[in-house]
């Protein structure tokens, strides 16, 4: 189970990588021969890149290897490494040169918020948070909702408080972040705060398509607010749209068993 949430992991930081959802920061480089070396690194962190993304392991990770070769503080260079180290499910390898990438520039933001997301999947949360708080800090990152609502998430794992906090910051920056609104509903539901559930799931269901989860959870919010008429709309689009998700077995299952139970 383990291995198999690590390599979703791998998959979605891969895939922002490699679409260029989370840009780096470059760190700036001193005139002359610290220049030279930068511009080198780079070049084969670049070539790299490329290998990478075609899924060309073995010749990315010689490329990198020049790179670190020339600069081992190299920012990027460590960055892409560690990517690379985790599509290879090194992983012990792969944080060391994570902790490199951040740590010789605390500006690349990318860098910080992927090493966020892979620390949370080995379970080290609190190590977790301090990287997705670095990524945010850069003022230049264009996508500091994403690392707010990650560090969000995955507080939420462990029944944090501060998870609403850090995904109504990802919903400041950007109100139509509907995977920061779906965990809100669910923590509220949680909380057995139902009122506010449905205004978290409502703000949800009116910017993006409805998914099982979503109407299942819909569901028990509306059931549990006693608004019977609601409750069964959201059942029988989920019956109907998506009759064999597991949220549409769980809930003929629980119908059946509310309606058994009926005095």
């Amino acid at each position: 189970m383990i291995l198999c949430f690590k390599k979703l992991l791998i998959s979605s930081i891969l895939l922002m990588f490699l679409s260029g959802c989370v840009s780096t920061v470059p760190k700036p480089s001193n005139q002359g021969e610290s220049k030279s070396k930068e511009d080198k690194a780079l070049a084969y962190t670049k070539l790299a890149r490329g290998y990478l993304q075609k899924k060309q392991y073995s010749v990315a990770k010689d490329e990198l290897e020049k790179a670190l070769t020339i600069d081992p503080t190299h920012s990027d260079s460590n960055y892409v490494m560690g990517l690379l180290m985790m599509q290879l499910e090194q992983f012990d390898t792969a944080e060391v040169h994570f902790t490199r990438a951040v740590k010789s520039n605390r500006e690349n933001s990318a860098a910080a918020h992927d090493f966020g997301l892979f620390l949370c999947q080995l379970g080290k949360i609190k190590k977790s948070i301090s990287y997705f708080e670095i990524a945010v800090s850069n003022p230049l990152f264009t996508r500091a909702e994403l690392s707010y609502m990650r560090a969000g998430e995955c507080l939420a794992t462990i029944n944090d408080p501060r998870a609403e906090r850090y995904l109504k910051s990802a919903l400041d920056v950007n109100p139509d972040l509907h995977p920061a609104l779906f965990r809100l509903a669910v923590i509220k539901y949680n909380d057995e705060e139902y009122f506010s559930a449905r205004a978290y799931i409502e703000r949800y269901m009116a910017i993006t398509k409805s998914q099982p989860a979503a109407l299942f959870l819909a569901y028990n919010i509306e059931s549990n607010l006693n608004a019977d008429d609601v409750a069964e709309k959201y059942r029988l689009e989920l019956l109907e749209d998506f009759p064999g998700s597991d949220q549409a077995n769980r809930l003929r299952r629980q119908f059946r068993d509310e309606v058994i139970n009926e005095p």
